[in-house]
């Protein structure tokens, strides 16, 4: 078997190029000519065992922008009247990334043993999430799968959005964070010996903040070695103990309590649970089923109990409403009292699409204001280092001309 590059026209009079694996040219042939397209130029591809290698070990992450241009061109191309298995050869043509690619592969050739869309995405949970399969599910029993897919499209956007906004805000405080710390290990590693070495010859008692000082210089000249050990120890030990069902649930429980980040934690889990449940059942799945996904997606396990809980009082009989105002504490009442109308009126999806709308002008106008909230704080470090160190440095000079003068006196 060798690798062929070809460039063909599709049944659109579209020109598309790929590489297939045959036996020889007429194979290769035969095989475009059974996926309806017309062959223009077929060329044994060129060996780059670097490039395969690169791609075999480090395939890459499909990222979500891959996703939603795939969401929207599978919709429009299914929409135009063109069949899902040429569709999804034209897309995998049309994708540069490697690891995208091999995806696409793999989905079209479950495709063509006749497996649904929704089984052969189920085959790949690390690239197509679970409430995408379950989109995609409902798209196909309720013969609406062009439309499924673009509200997928849709729904990616606006989180993508949020998550972009997200990092923007932090991406200040933490350089600034990460320059608080580079400049404390350069005045540890440079700056302070010179001082200690200075001070060292004193033969009377030296201020307290000076002492302080000498004694941290000490332990990071002599003992480098052993803190590393132990900061990579704490730091494992952190990640090992997260293993933890139940301290993982006390620490993702936390989370909703901090004082700073606490509140615009809680809306972002809010924000992102309405969201997709409001999708889920916009898309006709039923709401326990949308529960289900939704506590499977959203990355806490302290909120995924809760919504478990909450489930598990509807399956009792209760109305979800009242699920969501007894086992969801962490939720205001405003969202509760938007369920109940919307429960009442039968439309759930769109008092969850008010709640999302909320919550996302809430964070995207607290996370403005997460700067301005942290700057203080950042100053207040700042200053207490700067003030600690003058003092620790002057205080022994100053001590010094004193004891000078009175010997001159």
């Amino acid at each position: 078997m060798r690798t062929y590059t070809y460039r063909a026209r599709n049944m659109t009079g579209r020109t598309v190029e790929g590489t297939i694996n045959a036996a020889d040219e007429n194979a290769v042939y035969r095989q475009l000519s059974e996926e309806h397209l017309v062959p223009i130029a077929i060329h044994p591809a060129a060996e780059k065992k670097t490039g395969l290698l690169l791609a075999r070990f480090f395939p890459g992450r499909v990222k979500d922008e891959d996703l939603i241009v795939f969401s929207r061109q599978l919709s429009t191309m299914l929409k135009a009247g063109i069949p899902i298995l040429q569709s999804f050869d034209i897309l995998r043509n049309q994708t540069e990334k490697p690891a995208f690619k091999d995806v696409l592969t793999k989905v079209s050739h479950s495709l063509t043993g006749g497996s649904r869309l929704s089984e052969a995405l189920a085959e790949f949970p690390h690239v197509f999430s679970p409430e995408y399969v379950n989109i995609v599910i409902s798209g196909e029993t309720g013969g609406d799968l062009v439309q499924a897919l673009a509200n997928m499209a849709v729904w990616m956007e606006r989180d993508l959005e949020m998550k972009t906004a997200i990092k923007s805000a932090l991406r200040y405080p933490v350089m600034v964070i990460i320059a608080l710390i580079a400049a404390a290990i350069l005045m540890i590693m440079f700056v302070i010996p010179r001082f200690a070495l200075f001070f060292a010859k004193y033969t009377t008692t030296l201020p307290l903040p000076t002492r302080i000082l000498i004694a941290v210089n000490n332990i990071f000249q002599n003992y480098w070695a052993v803190l590393l050990i132990i900061i990579v120890l704490a730091i494992a030990a952190v990640f090992f103990l997260l293993r933890n069902p139940k301290i993982r649930l006390q620490y993702d429980k936390m989370k909703f309590h901090l004082k700073l980040i606490g509140p615009i934690y809680t809306k972002i889990m809010i924000s992102r649970f309405a969201r997709i449940f409001s999708m889920l059942v916009h898309s006709g799945i039923p709401a326990l089923r949308g529960m289900e996904v939704a506590a499977e997606v959203v990355a806490n396990t302290y909120f995924k109990e809760l919504l478990l809980k909450v489930k598990q009082s509807i399956q009792d009989g209760g109305t979800i409403a009242d699920g969501f105002f007894n086992d969801m504490p962490i939720f205001p009442p405003m969202v509760t009292n938007l369920i109940a109308v919307g429960e009442k009126t039968g439309s759930l999806d769109d008092m969850l699409e008010q709640v999302v709308d909320f919550y996302d002008m809430e964070i995207k106008y607290t996370l403005r204001n997460l700067t301005a909230m942290i700057e203080p704080i950042i100053t207040l470090v700042i200053a207490c280092g700067v003030l600690f160190l003058a003092l620790a440095v002057l205080l022994p000079v100053w001590n010094m001309s004193q004891a000078m003068t009175s010997q001159m006196k």
